[in-house]
């Protein structure tokens, strides 16, 4: 009896979900059909790309050159957030050490730690080549340096990589992205033009090509990298948080 309840229940459930996506496929053809919006991919963007901004990969194109104001707003909640947590917490503080992992960790970690660098290295400055970018590189490297806290200890790592250099990259890295955006409002274009403002193309398919897109990379990942991984390190050294 229970059996059959609880299978004659999956059915309704499944015919309500099919019931549901169907009613929300048929609302969305109805505005799309009512506002004459295409329902066909726009491929401007796909086409134009590597003329307009000298970079092969098109989602780089597009987040570092045509919504590259949008991408200031999008790095700018990590320099708010790192911004406010700072203010609210205290100064991070590791009086007492965490457990540190055992010598055969710590001696496999510090071996592999050449190529966890060059791994967010490439990523970073290939950006405008392949698939990635400073977003992407930047989260790579946030990553080791929460793993050299991780595996050699709180002290040790902040000997290696001070809080006042994570802060200071963060801080920099924020301004050199909003002073190149207006590069191009002074060469009266607008707010992160690059190719307009006169910057070298190159040949597009080499490393040194797309402009100011390789350099904006490079900021956005030191940025990134340095906003979460002075986030990691406020919140864990936070005193209240120990009590």
């Amino acid at each position: 009896m229970n059996q059959s309840y609880d299978t004659s229940k999956k059915i309704r459930h499944l015919l309500a979900g099919i019931f549901t996506l169907s009613l929300g496929a048929s609302l969305i053809w109805l505005i799309l059909e009512a506002t004459g919006m295409p329902l066909t991919p726009d491929l401007g963007y796909v086409m134009n790309s590597v003329g307009d901004t000298g970079s092969i990969n098109v989602v780089t194109a597009i987040l570092m050159d045509y919504r590259g104001f949008d991408t200031l707003g999008e790095a700018s909640v990590i320099f708010t957030s790192v911004a406010v947590t700072a203010a609210i917490l205290a100064e991070p503080v590791f009086t007492l050490e965490r457990p540190i992992l055992s010598i055969i960790t710590r001696r496999a970690i510090a071996y592999l730690v050449p190529v966890f660098f060059m791994f967010p290295l490439y990523v970073i400055t290939h950006g405008h080549l392949s698939p990635g970018g400073g977003f992407q590189g930047g989260v790579s490297l946030a990553v080791l340096v929460i793993l050299t806290h991780v595996v050699f200890g709180h002290n040790l790592a902040m000997k290696k990589i001070p809080f006042s250099l994570l802060t200071m990259g963060e801080y920099w890295a924020a301004l050199s992205f909003g002073i190149l955006g207006l590069l191009g409002i002074f060469t009266g274009v607008g707010f992160l033009a690059n190719l307009a403002t006169g910057v070298p193309r190159g040949i597009p398919g080499q490393l040194l090509s797309g402009g100011l897109i390789p350099v904006l990379n490079l900021i956005v990942g030191i940025k990134v990298a340095a906003g979460l991984s002075s986030l990691y390190i406020t919140l864990e050294g936070n005193p209240r948080r120990k009590k």
